[in-house]
């Protein structure tokens, strides 16, 4: 005795697992691209901190490490904070003020007087910028 299931039954059930595993298959391939962006986010933050660890290690920093410093922290504020890399310190600092992030924006005022200045920093000098920063990267988020 054959057990037999009528075809009105049949083709919507087909219907629904074939639109359910549509569903699946998108709601996968969505994640991946989700984990893979946010997996580059956090290797690309973690390079930042990379970086940073690398100035920290110099018992005496020097004028390069205050170049490295200063190229970092700008990539970190144009990547993380949508802005210009072109900004002074001084606008960064405004901005920070007006979006209310006091030690981004002292670290950005310390920035703008090491960099213009007009005189070499001083090794104490760096090490206490590369400590603000530090900082920054450690409360972000």
């Amino acid at each position: 005795m054959a057990f037999l299931i009528p075809l009105n039954i049949v083709i919507p059930i087909g219907l629904v697992v074939v639109i359910l595993i549509v569903v699946a298959w998108v709601i996968l391939s969505r994640n991946k691209k989700l984990y893979k962006k946010i997996k580059t986010n956090r290797e690309r933050f973690s390079e930042y901190k990379a970086q940073l660890k690398v100035l920290k290690k110099a018992s005496q920093p020097k004028t390069k490490d205050f170049e490295r410093l200063n190229k970092v922290a700008r990539a970190f504020f144009k990547e993380y904070l949508n802005l210009g890399y072109n900004l002074t310190y001084l606008e960064l600092e405004k901005q920070f003020k007006r979006q209310k992030k006091p030690d981004y924006a002292k670290f950005s005022k310390a920035m703008s007087d090491a960099n213009y200045q007009g005189k070499k920093n001083s090794p104490e000098q760096i090490k206490q910028l590369i400590n603000m920063f530090n900082t920054i990267l450690e409360n972000y988020k």
